[in-house]
């Protein structure tokens, strides 16, 4: 794996940070805090999504950026010859290969695992391997013994020995599970053979009995054969025979029916002719019946005029009462005018009397008011000045002659009596005042009796003005009425002349008895005439029936031809019934041999049918029997493979393992010599994958924490070399995170001295460190700041010679 370019947005505390990774040795320093390790976060994240970040999602973005910033790490790295570029943010991730703009992978989850498959390590095994920290150089000591084996075993490639081996178990349980239940499964071969020979000696006997069977069936069929064509031929006589004797019965009920018919229409002939003659005498009676029509029609005539004229009457009555009644309200409305404008004029004076002692009203109301008021305002004062005065007497006697003058501020001295003498005085004549007044007051609460007494007489004023309005509206409405009725009354008359007119010109002279008499006269004759018609729908039928008799006539003649034709015919056929049971019975009996044979027939060939499907099964059977024993014959071979690949499997993991620790020590000896300039020479991994330091041949029981972390680093970049090795391709990356805070200056230059000489194995290796005395050994510096005032971190790439320092120029910013 090599990485290309990393570019962070609202990262933690990196707002803006893009970094070109060039070969070579990268040193990525700056102060602690100022977010380096977040770098190595962030390309974690980019490939193994939230499980390789500290935190939960809302952690990651940058402090003050907004809720909804965006938070995206891209990462563009070469590995095997691709190059890949993963993008992820905190709601999706997508995968490119190649410079493609169509993803390879898309979503969180999704992305994850197509770059671990592409790695081949889980998160774990890749930190474990590629990115050393200074806290996690001791992990092989943290872990047991088996642990420490398996994770060896895992991130050199050995571990899918071991799952190819559980595999392989599994499949071996497996074919064992399928040859148990293929064998429990399976019936006693013997049996089955049995059964097959014995369903082959049925199939035999249901053949020859199904051939006797045919055979019988045939004799059967043949004698049947002799017998159906004298059988059909006698059969068609019977037959006729049959259709004859209806025909001959048929006929003489046609010939009865005929004959019942025409006695039936000879009774209808005769009581047609007693029609015709009780016509005749009719039609004498029914002479007068137009005159009695006319008659008739103009009783009705009369008596229509007779009706509308009384009606007419009775409609000139109620006009004439109704004008009575006009007459006498007119003569009761004639006075209204006068009244009217009698009315008028006494409710104006009365509404002006009203308005005048309303103003007086108003005026004395306003005088008196204003008099109790004005009491009230006074006795208000005096009783002030009363307060006033009787305050200033209080105090005069309390201070004595020494006292001062309320008026003009001297001392009273003999002026005291005086003083005081005068004060009282106004005190009487204040108290004699105010009495008065309250008596004014007092007599002043009531309203004055003229008030009281205007006030009535505008009471009685309003309720005069109430009652002429009253009469002056009646009189206005009797004045309407007035008009209405004489108008009304006017109408009335004219149509009262209308009906005088019209009661002369209807006639009179109605008689209601001779009305009746010629109703009577003509209800006899239409009876009379009802009859008539009766009888004429009668006579009118006679050639009806005597169309009908003579059809009859001719169906009587028809049926006795018929009759004669069928006897003869019948007669000439010489069938005999004793001959048809005869040839019935034998046909019968031949029928039934048939039949029978027929049956024995079909018996016979289900019994051969099961026969053959009892063989086919026996045969079916013993086939799956032979095939299921060769599966198992088959399986068995596949089992005894299988157990021999577990055994493989278990000793080539066995050989892998031995020779781990051994090839581990020997690459991680070479390094701890270079690394301590020859003062330690050989580093051992025992049974336990613990770390031995050998001093001279002899193990160190005791090593310092710089030593101990040295040991760890070696073994660390030895776990990489062989990883490296065994890929086939080169692993181009190794991250160390602050691995020099516990070696000395010299040991720092050892490490990278030897970090430059696995630059063919580790072309791209990356220092993250706080030391500044690590720059002349770089091939390339990010230094890494930390702006408190913008609380984000920024990263800029510096450019230097081995020989002569340059200054810095930025490459990249946040």
């Amino acid at each position: 794996m090599k990485l290309i370019e990393l570019r962070l947005q609202n990262f933690r505390q990196h707002v803006d940070t893009a970094i070109h990774f060039r070969p070579g040795l990268t040193g990525i320093i700056g102060p602690n805090g100022a977010g380096k390790s977040t770098l190595l976060e962030a390309l974690a994240w980019a490939i193994y999504g939230s499980e390789a970040a500290r935190g939960t999602n809302d952690t990651l973005r940058f402090a003050r950026a907004g809720a909804r910033s965006r938070v995206q790490v891209e990462l563009r790295f070469g590995l095997a010859g691709h190059e890949y570029r993963v993008v992820r943010t905190l709601n999706n991730a997508e995968a490119f290969l190649d410079g493609s703009n169509v993803p390879v992978a898309t979503t969180l989850g999704g992305v994850t695992r197509y770059l671990q498959g592409r790695l081949g390590m889980t998160r774990r095994e890749f930190f474990n391997t590629y990115f050393t920290g200074q806290k996690e150089l001791q992990f092989l000591a943290t872990m047991g013994p088996a642990d420490r084996g398996r994770f060896l075993s895992t991130v050199l490639g050995y571990e899918r020995l071991r799952q190819a081996q559980d595999r392989a178990r599994v499949r071996r349980s497996e074919l064992r599970s399928e040859i148990d239940a293929l064998r429990g499964g399976m019936p006693d071969p013997a049996g089955i053979r049995a059964a097959h020979a014995e369903a082959r000696v049925k199939l035999a006997e249901a053949q020859g009995a199904f051939a006797d069977a045919e055979t019988a069936r045939a004799e059967a069929l043949e004698a049947l054969s002799l017998i159906v064509p004298r059988w059909t031929e006698v059969q068609g006589r019977r037959d006729r025979h049959r259709d004859l004797s209806g025909a001959i019965e048929s006929a003489e009920r046609e010939r009865d029916a005929a004959r019942r018919e025409m006695a039936r229409i000879d009774q209808e002939l005769a009581r047609i002719g007693e029609a015709e003659r009780e016509r005749e005498a009719l039609r004498e009676q029914l002479a007068p019946l137009p005159g009695a029509v006319q008659e008739v029609e103009r009783m009705v005539e009369l008596a229509r005029k007779h009706e509308r004229r009384r009606a007419l009457a009775e409609q000139a009555a109620e006009i004439d009462a109704e004008l009575e009644r006009q007459r006498e309200r007119l003569e009761g409305l004639e006075k209204a005018p006068a009244l009217l404008g009698k009315y008028a004029t006494e409710l104006s004076v009365a509404r002006e009397e009203s308005a005048r002692v309303e103003r007086e009203i108003d005026e004395k109301k306003t005088a008196w008011l204003c008099d109790r008021q004005d009491a009230e305002t006074k006795l208000l004062a005096y009783r002030d000045r009363a307060t006033e005065l009787q305050e200033q007497i209080r105090r005069v006697r309390e201070s004595g002659s020494e006292g001062i003058c309320p008026t003009c501020g001297r001392p009273l001295g003999a002026d005291f009596e005086k003083l005081l003498s005068e004060l009282n005085e106004q005190w009487t004549l204040l108290v004699q005042d105010g009495k008065w007044l309250k008596s004014r007051r007092d007599q002043l609460e009531a309203k004055p009796a003229e008030v009281v007494a205007l006030e009535e007489q505008g009471a009685e004023l309003e309720k005069a003005i109430a009652e002429k309005a009253r009469k002056h509206t009646r009189c206005e409405s009797a004045v309407q009425e007035l008009e209405a009725v004489g108008k009304e009354r006017a109408e009335r008359a004219e149509r009262r002349e209308e009906l005088r007119r019209e009661l002369e010109s209807i006639p009179s002279g109605y008689d209601r008895a001779a009305h009746n008499a010629a109703e009577e006269r003509l209800h006899v004759l239409r009876k009379v005439e009802t009859r008539a018609a009766q009888l004429d729908e009668t006579v009118r039928r006679r050639e009806e029936w005597e169309r009908e008799r003579l059809g009859a006539q001719q169906r009587e003649a028809a049926a006795l031809l018929g009759g004669a034709q069928a006897a003869t015919e019948r007669e000439t056929l010489g069938f005999s019934e004793a001959g048809f049971a005869k040839l019935r019975l034998e046909h019968d009996v031949a029928s039934r041999r048939r039949h029978d044979a027929d049956l024995q027939a079909t018996v016979a060939k289900g019994e051969l049918s099961n026969a053959v499907l009892y063989e086919l099964t026996a045969a079916r059977a013993e086939q799956q029997m032979e095939e299921r024993l060769k599966e198992i014959a088959l399986r068995e071979v596949d089992h005894r493979h299988h157990n021999e690949l577990d055994a493989a499997f278990s000793q080539l993991r066995g050989e892998l393992n031995a020779q781990v620790r051994p090839e581990l020590g020997e690459v991680a000896s070479s390094f701890i010599a270079q690394l301590t300039d020859g003062r330690y020479t050989s580093l051992e991994i025992d049974d336990e994958y613990n770390i031995c330091v050998l001093d001279e041949g002899e193990q160190k029981p005791v090593i310092s924490g710089g030593e101990e972390d040295v040991a760890n680093l070696v073994l660390r970049l030895s776990l990489s070399q062989m990883i490296a090795e065994r890929a086939g391709h080169p692993l181009a990356l190794l991250v160390l995170d602050e691995v020099f805070g516990s070696l000395d200056v010299a040991r720092r230059d050892n490490v990278v001295q030897l970090l430059r000489r696995l630059e063919d194995r580790f072309e791209q290796v990356i220092l993250i460190t706080h030391i500044e005395g690590l720059r002349e050994n770089l091939d390339q510096i990010l230094h890494v700041s930390y702006d408190e005032r913008t609380g984000s971190s920024m990263v800029r790439e510096e450019s230097f010679s081995r020989t002569d320092d340059s200054m810095p120029e930025d490459a990249a910013a946040d």
